[in-house]
């Protein structure tokens, strides 16, 4: 059976029908059966395949796992593309489980061109949700062709990295359609499939140097440097995604205004497109969202129906001091949704290694807002 649920997410969608009609059956010929680990607990906010998944898990795998655990809400999401909604409400439908499907993008906000909101260092740079969709658009309508220029605008911005990179990097070079798209199903990599795809590359060009290469251009011990590429290859990427990608790195693309969609021009499109605008939420302790009051006044006077937020950046931080700061970001954005009736739904991501399939609810700062968040669940997508 392990191996048949492996295949829910091979890229292939025939083998990935082939193995949820055998896990369908199984569950109904009791061999199969729920553990009901989180039962009544949600997560809305699942990267699939289809952007990044750290597991490698498809939008089948994920409602699987749903079902298998009690969840009461799930949700895909996806950057720029609705590749993986399809997929996620027909498998909650086979499996009578409750669940929606959505994207992620980055939106320019004119009003915050000054402000940093919630993508770090970046001016006026705003994370975007589109959620509850029905249907994928067809690609010859405008919301299709809405939907397209999003991704096309990511991957422009995806193209630029490479370039620089490919240019900083030397002999360990990208074709971006030859080592980069067969990492996604859908040819919708990310900056992680980006640096995956740069390891890959490195490992066959440099051979037995790859070590003494990343450590001389990442700046990091050649041991560690070993250690991590061998035996934690997703953190390995973080490091050259850190180093090489964000801010000041050599393939860091400056988020220009024209790079970007705008934010009441995505609004819209998503509405056009039968889903919900949701705004999302980092930690409070930038300039932008400093204020949340004002900064949701703003986000309903531009159309958005709920927020997302993502509860592990907020309390599961070592630090303590940086803990008792972001809890207390938490509480007063929280807080300021429910005096201001805006619905407020919540997710682990899974797009980064050791990210937890479901926020641990027992946890007493969450454990006092999951009523909430089940019925900004309800009321959002019912």
């Amino acid at each position: 059976m392990d191996e048949i649920i492996r295949a829910l997410s091979n890229f292939q969608a025939d083998v990935r029908n082939q193995a949820l009609r055998e896990v369908i059956q199984a569950i109904r010929q009791g061999r199969i059966k729920p553990s009901g680990e989180y039962t009544g607990w949600l997560n809305l906010h699942l990267h699939t395949f289809h952007s990044f998944n750290y597991k490698g898990w498809s939008p089948s795998r994920l409602m699987f796992e749903a079902w298998k655990t009690k969840l009461e809400w799930s949700g895909t999401i996806d950057f720029d593309t609705l590749a993986g909604l399809e997929e996620t409400t027909k498998t909650a439908r086979l499996l009578g489980i409750k669940a929606t499907g959505g994207f992620e993008s980055r939106v320019f906000v004119p009003e915050y061109r000054q402000l940093v909101i919630n993508s770090p260092k970046e001016p006026g740079i705003y994370y975007l949700c589109g959620q509850g969709f029905k249907r994928c658009p067809p690609e010859n309508t405008s919301e299709g062709r809405f939907l397209q220029n999003l991704k096309g605008m990511a991957q422009a911005r995806n193209r630029m990295v490479v370039a620089r990179l490919n240019k900083f990097l030397g002999r360990v070079e990208l074709d971006y359609e030859k080592d980069v798209w067969p990492l996604t199903p859908s040819a919708n990599p990310t900056e992680r499939h980006i640096v995956a795809a740069y390891q890959q590359v490195s490992e066959k060009v440099l051979a037995s140097g790859v070590d003494r290469f990343w450590s001389e251009t990442l700046g990091e011990p050649e041991k560690k440097i070993a250690d991590l590429r061998k035996n934690r290859p997703q953190d390995f990427q973080e490091v050259m995604r850190s180093k090489l990608i964000k801010f000041g790195g050599p393939g860091y693309v400056e988020p220009e205004e024209k790079l970007f969609p705008r934010l009441k021009e995505v609004i819209q499109g998503i509405e056009q497109a039968g889903g919900l605008p949701i705004g999302t939420w980092l930690d409070g302790t930038s300039e932008g969202e400093k204020n949340p009051e004002a900064l949701l006044e703003f986000l309903l006077s531009q159309g958005i129906k709920g927020m997302a937020i993502i509860p592990e950046r907020n309390w599961n931080i070592r630090a303590e001091k940086e803990r008792e700061v972001k809890l207390a970001k938490l509480k007063e954005f929280l807080a300021t949704c429910e005096k201001m009736k805006i619905p407020v739904i919540c997710g682990t991501e899974m797009n980064k290694a050791g990210q937890p399939f479901v926020d641990d609810f027992r946890q007493p700062v969450l454990a006092e807002y999951l009523p909430f968040f089940l019925e900004s669940a309800s009321a959002l997508f019912q």
